[in-house]
C-alpha cells in the first residue's frame, strides 16, 4: 500500500519531467541529487554518533533506544506490505 503510492508520485514527476527538458530538467536532477547526497551524509553522521554512544548509556537508555527501534520497526511493517 505505501510502496505504491511513492512509486505513482514518482511514476507522475517523471511523466512531467519527461515533457520539460532542458536546462531546467538538469537542474532538478541537480539539486535532488544534493539533496539525497545531504540526506545521505547526515544519517551516516548519526548513525556513527549514535555507535560511539551506545557503549556510555545507562540500562534505561538502553531500554528506551529499544523500544523506540521496536516501534520503528512495527510501523514500518504496518507501512509496507
Amino acid at each position: 500500500m505505501g510502496l505504491d503510492v511513492v512509486s505513482q508520485v514518482l511514476s507522475n514527476t517523471a511523466n512531467a519531467l519527461s515533457s520539460a527538458g532542458g536546462v531546467g530538467a538538469v537542474l532538478f536532477f541537480v539539486g535532488f541529487a544534493i539533496i539525497v547526497v545531504m540526506v545521505v551524509a547526515m544519517a551516516v553522521i548519526g548513525l556513527i554518533k549514535l555507535i560511539k554512544a551506545l557503549p556510555n548509556i545507562p540500562v534505561s537508555g538502553f531500554l528506551k533506544l529499544m523500544v523506540v527501534t521496536a516501534l520503528v520497526l512495527i510501523v514500518l511493517g504496518l507501512i509496507l506490505p
